[in-house]
């Protein structure tokens, strides 16, 4: 049986012209989630493989530098663009491109990056739309495209990795809604309520039995407990 931990990137940077970099909280968790991983000596990991985006590899390098302090090698990162995050900010453009009557989309418009709110309720319509394929001729990778990327890439990995015990995969949210929507055989609608419980550095686990997916757990945050940790809790 293999055993496939994915992790979450740490917080990226929301507010900045360049949301692929880690924030300073996201610095912080990913350190935090860095010295659990590392802390545990029963816990190793024959292989990592880590998205090719840079939030995916700052995570990666604040768990590799913590393993390093406890002298506890880990395998070199193979870095597979096949566990890249779709393109958000295409998906939004696309969605108010098509429906800006739509009431999320405040008339054409994205709300205010300071209206945590209302650009909760506009990515979560500009989503349903994308997962149900209303935005496929806006889209360079809609969502079909983007479904059959990861699952090439998840079956390849097992492929090339069976007979392994332990792979660490550091991605995105949507990334692992779909794997764990492999796993489950859910309707498509319902990963986007998987990807956007996911929260920055949450862990969660699969096993790989036979020729069969299975989910052990989901989003835990053992690394982010107590009033310290809990204020390092983010969503985006």
């Amino acid at each position: 049986m293999l055993e496939l931990l994915t992790i979450r990137h740490a917080q990226a940077s929301f507010d900045a012209d360049d949301y692929d970099q880690l924030s300073t909280r996201g610095e912080l968790q990913a350190a935090r989630l860095g010295a659990f991983l590392a802390a545990d000596h029963g816990l190793g990991f024959e292989v990592v493989v880590v998205g090719a985006m840079n939030r995916h590899q700052q995570t990666w390098a604040a768990i590799e530098q913590a393993y390093g302090a406890q002298s506890r090698p880990l395998p070199e990162a193979i870095i597979d663009p096949a566990f890249n995050e779709f393109d958000h900010g295409a998906v939004l453009s696309a969605f108010l491109k098509k429906y800006p009557e739509h009431p999320a989309s405040h008339r054409g418009r994205m709300p205010d990056k300071s209206d945590r709110s209302g650009i909760a309720q506009f990515i979560m319509s500009a989503l349903q739309a994308w997962s149900q394929g209303l935005l496929e001729d806006e889209l360079d990778e809609g969502w079909f495209g983007f479904q059959r990327r990861v699952r090439q890439g998840i079956a390849e990995l097992f492929k090339t990795h069976a007979g392994r015990e332990r792979v660490m995969l550091v991605s995105s949210g949507g990334v692992i809604a779909q794997i764990a929507g492999h796993a489950l055989a859910v309707p498509d609608a319902r990963l986007i309520d998987f990807n956007l419980s996911l929260m920055n550095t949450g862990m969660s686990t699969f096993h790989w039995r036979g020729a069969s997916l299975h989910l052990q757990n989901w989003n835990t945050l053992p690394h982010l407990v107590g009033v310290e940790g809990r204020a390092l809790h983010t969503y985006f």
